[in-house]
């Protein structure tokens, strides 16, 4: 015999609706009788009244003259709870089967995204890149019978995103970044993958802790905020702001504490004590460098403004500066307030900057 949700040839296929239908019939047909004296004594428990056989010796009080009358309702409402008991449990029993997990894989992206893209974009695993809303928010509820999706989002140059993922926790999005989530975290953990830069903020979830993947580095934690970047192995570091997290390589792990920033040093990790606040102010709308080597801003400022950068002097490269400016100048006011440090003389031309 096919299975009950094969179609028969020649018929047309069963809906959801009488696909659910026949499954509740035939669990029904194979379910036990609601233990009616059970359930009984369990609403006896609850309103203070005496139970099944307790309630034959014990003599009739003035407060419980109406107990004969009452008795033959309470058991009927008793088997009636006990009924409405099992069809709810079905029903919850069901919708929990059909949400089914969408897990983040922690080697690969699983979507394709364009290359090259000009604005923030949404792509799902079975739809066309969009334009991403000015805020994305998925902190919704969602019909837990609906399958959760698989999405990406990216930000290009020059820009900046903040999105709320479903459990609540907030993202804040770097420029040149990407994103990989599920619209709806139904497992035991809360996966995503990140490429590019990205400060988050979790939502304490104690029993479903929030893992990052990189290329470089995985980072699990419970509930707490945070700066994970991996542009390149070469800058891959994690920087805790609040809570505890444990960072992890294929074959090392380390759990910072606040103001600590793990990162990679070779095969090794290395975990030092840093100032968070240079580190998370991009998401404020700044460029803060705090005795900084003027290559890594000069690298920053590239990202940003989508351009390249050319050394005239490489000794220049590692001179090390406090520069800060607000992401929202342009490329030109930018370098004036770097030349105005008088230290170096960088100038714009076309697509290029070249440092003096």
């Amino acid at each position: 015999m096919e299975q009950d949700n094969k179609n028969i040839e020649g018929q047309e296929p069963m809906s959801p609706l009488e696909q659910w239908e026949l499954q509740s019939a035939l669990n029904r047909e194979h379910a036990s009788a609601p233990d009616v004296e059970a359930a009984w004594d369990d609403v006896c428990q609850r309103l203070g009244l005496p139970e099944a056989d307790a309630a034959e010796e014990m003599p009739q009080q003035p407060s419980t003259a109406l107990w004969p009358m009452l008795r033959p309702f309470v058991r009927w409402a008793a088997g009636i709870a006990a009924v409405v008991a099992l069809v709810v449990g079905y029903r919850y029993w069901s919708a929990s089967q059909m949400a089914v997990p969408v897990n983040v894989n922690a080697d690969s992206f699983a979507i394709n995204v364009p290359d090259s893209i000009d604005a923030v974009t949404i792509t799902t695993a079975d739809g066309l890149p969009r334009h991403a809303e000015e805020e994305l928010t998925l902190d919704k509820p969602a019909d837990a019978t609906t399958p959760a999706r698989l999405m990406a989002l990216s930000v290009p140059r020059g820009q900046d995103y903040h999105l709320t993922l479903a459990d609540g926790t907030q993202v804040w999005l770097n420029a040149e970044s990407r994103l990989e989530f599920p619209d709806r975290f139904n497992g035991n953990t809360r996966e995503v993958r990140l490429q590019g830069e990205a400060y988050f903020e979790v939502k304490k979830d104690a029993k479903r802790p929030f893992i990052v993947h990189t290329d470089y580095l995985t980072t699990r934690v419970l509930g707490t905020s945070f700066d994970v970047r991996a542009y390149s192995p070469k800058d891959a570091s994690v920087t805790l702001v609040s809570g505890r997290v444990q960072v992890k390589t294929d074959n090392l792990a380390q759990v910072l504490s606040p103001g600590e920033q793990a990162s990679l040093k070779g095969s090794q990790l290395a975990v030092k004590a840093v100032d968070t606040y240079p580190i998370t102010q991009w998401k404020e709308g700044f460029f803060y460098f705090d005795n900084q080597s003027l290559f890594f801003i000069m690298q920053e400022l590239a990202r940003w403004y989508g351009v390249n950068v050319s050394f005239d002097d490489t000794s220049k490269m590692q001179v090390r500066l406090h520069f800060v400016v607000e992401r929202n100048k342009s490329l030109r006011e930018a370098i004036a307030n770097l030349n105005a440090l008088g230290v170096v003389h960088a100038e714009v031309d076309g697509n290029m900057v070249i440092i003096n």
